[in-house]
């Protein structure tokens, strides 16, 4: 009686985790608005001050260390120039495309879940170190990817292949006490990168 018992709460314990497996590995969607400089293959005019916007879906799923984007809208502006930048006809392909994504705005609840988020899968291959408060440090992450663009459908594709953690640790004295820019009175932060992960394709 005491085995059959026992087998039973074996039982339980384990159809349990198997319950609570799914919750763990659940993916979660943020809808994002990225801006970055438009890269050199994706601007032949080498127009000036040109940038590309994203209106994404990111995907993350950070039990399995891995991170899509799904590209619902974009665009491209040159502040410089009345004639904008285009893209090259047909299907482009770029390998390894390296960029910042800056969290600007942690006061919003969203952006803030989604730092959250970016810091529990990085914890999960490279744990920070404990001497930095990733929630207040962590303010940026460089995304390693490759792109496919079919401009002739308007549909544009990214492989996140790595990401790399960026540590943003604000100029102080001895004492600690922050020592801001001398001109504008803001504060000046040193950028440190961490290692880079690489992330697993979903």
């Amino acid at each position: 009686m005491g085995a059959l018992l026992s087998t039973m709460k074996t039982l339980l314990f384990l159809l349990a985790i198997q319950a609570f497996s799914p919750a763990i590995a659940q993916e979660t969607r943020y809808e994002v608005l990225d801006v970055m400089d438009l890269p050199p293959e994706l601007n032949p005019r080498r127009q000036a001050s040109c940038s590309l916007e994203f209106q994404e879906q990111w995907i993350l799923n950070v039990a399995a260390l891995s991170i899509s984007k799904k590209v619902d809208a974009y665009g491209i502006s040159c502040t410089d120039s009345t004639d904008l930048a285009f893209l090259p006809e047909g299907e482009v392909r770029i390998k390894e495309i390296s960029y910042e994504f800056s969290f600007l705005n942690l006061s919003d609840p969203q952006e803030r879940k989604l730092q959250e988020a970016l810091i529990s899968l990085i914890n999960q291959s490279f744990p920070i170190p404990e001497v930095y408060e990733p929630a207040e440090q962590l303010l940026s992450v460089y995304f390693h990817e490759d792109w496919v663009i079919e401009a002739d459908h308007q549909e544009f594709r990214k492989r996140i292949k790595a990401l790399t953690p960026v540590i943003w640790q604000e100029r102080q004295t001895a004492d600690g006490e922050p020592i801001p820019d001398g001109e504008t009175g803001y504060p000046v932060y040193y950028k440190l990168k961490l290692d880079r992960i690489d992330l697993r394709h979903p």
